[in-house]
């Protein structure tokens, strides 16, 4: 019954510090993914997060770990969107309306993406998401801390 449960967008850094264990966002970023595959939420990401991952698996000399990332997602069940031309036309609009930077380009088409998606939750751990007002981003590694106050 996927179709019930909470959605939450799944932006690329997730699975890039997951990718490479990085020391410190690495175990809570699992963590995420972890709940995702158990079935606790509905795990979404976008053909551009896709993109995102490759191309840094590709710069920083990973290429054998490409098919593992592609085939992860397939198994899992995380549902991919499509990245639209739609989507580019919606965030050229929305930089204009939110007077944003256009170094923040990849993270405003997601958005876009998102509220598309009827989806308002983005797992990142980039701070830029809190610029796009309507969405709410969830940092896994201040999960990781309410876990361990409780």
């Amino acid at each position: 019954m996927r179709s019930q449960m909470r959605r939450r967008f799944i932006d690329s850094n997730i699975f890039i510090y997951v990718l490479f264990k990085d020391p410190r966002y690495g175990i809570a970023c699992l963590r995420v993914l972890e709940g995702i595959e158990q079935g606790e939420e509905q795990g979404v990401t976008s053909t551009l997060v896709l993109s995102q991952v490759v191309a840094h698996l590709a710069r920083r000399g990973k290429g054998e770990a490409i098919k593992i990332f592609i085939d992860y997602i397939r198994e899992t069940g995380i549902e991919v969107m499509e990245t639209t031309f739609l989507d580019f036309i919606e965030a050229v609009a929305e930089m204009s309306r939110r007077r944003l930077n256009y170094n923040m380009w990849d993270d405003v088409v997601l958005s876009c993406q998102m509220r598309r998606a009827k989806i308002q939750e983005i797992y990142t751990q980039d701070r830029d998401f809190e610029k796009v007002g309507w969405v709410k981003p969830i940092f896994p590694q201040e999960l990781d801390n309410l876990h361990k106050i409780k």
